[in-house]
């Protein structure tokens, strides 16, 4: 099962570095994330090369990783039926240079035995509901704009959007393992989005540099995650934070 996942962990060149000395498995794979705004080098992998994003990492922080992941591992990888080629045995995932899924060996041989679709990390708790979190890291201007990018492009989700924000489970960090099949249909209807929230802001995302991007993000893989959580196999595992 090992050799069929694929981990890139967002590394960026103003990162502190880790205190301590850790050995990481060879599934793990450093991709330097805004690599198109700097000369610096801090991984072999970098965000900017292939079909990228790199120059939005200002906003969209880790996530420019994971468009790079769609586009460059995930997209172009379909079979004669349209399907994507061993979608069913090879995951793919992403983490932060800090934040990592606490997973052992154990827990990855049972992902393709237990058909596990995504492993998340157990959700955190906000009070009153998890409208709290995005009152606090997202403009409400910019929240308006999410909502008005939902009801244009997905608007079977804004329709539970109510539901789902008045509880307190949040899912943080933008990380998360999934299948090759359900990461590209995740990202398929992330990022259109993402870019309509762009589009919208004021001012436009593309004059900002302020992250708002990378907390939305945190918002809809909830929304995506647990609108979908009775048609997927979702588990749960804590997460690491390195030092």
């Amino acid at each position: 099962m090992v050799e069929n996942l694929e981990v890139y962990v967002a590394k960026f060149h103003r990162d502190k570095p880790l205190g301590n000395r850790y050995s990481f498995p060879h599934w793990l794979y450093p991709i330097q994330v805004g690599a198109s705004l700097t000369q610096e080098r801090v991984a072999d992998i970098l965000d900017s090369s292939g079909e990228n994003i790199s120059h939005k990492n200002g906003n969209y922080c880790e996530l420019t990783a994971l468009y790079w992941i769609w586009k460059n591992r995930l997209t172009g990888r379909k079979g004669n039926r349209g399907e994507l080629e061993g979608a069913a045995e090879r995951y793919y995932g992403l983490f932060h240079y800090r934040r990592f899924l606490d997973l052992r060996e154990r827990d990855l041989e049972r992902l393709a035995v237990g058909d596990i679709d995504v492993v998340l990390p157990y959700p955190t708790v906000h009070e009153p509901d998890i409208g709290e979190h995005h009152r606090r890291y997202i403009g409400e201007a910019d929240w308006e704009a999410v909502l008005q990018a939902l009801l244009e492009l997905a608007p079977e989700h804004y329709g539970e959007y109510g539901k789902i924000f008045s509880q307190e489970y949040m899912y943080n960090y933008n990380i998360l393992i999934a299948k090759a099949e359900v990461l590209e249909r995740y990202c398929q209807w992330l990022f259109p989005i993402l870019e309509r929230v762009e589009e919208l802001s004021a001012p436009e995302g593309g004059g900002r540099a302020d992250r708002y991007i990378g907390y939305i993000g945190e918002n809809l893989l909830t929304l995506y995650f647990m609108y979908h959580r009775e048609r997927l196999k979702i588990v749960h595992t804590g997460r690491l934070m390195l030092t």
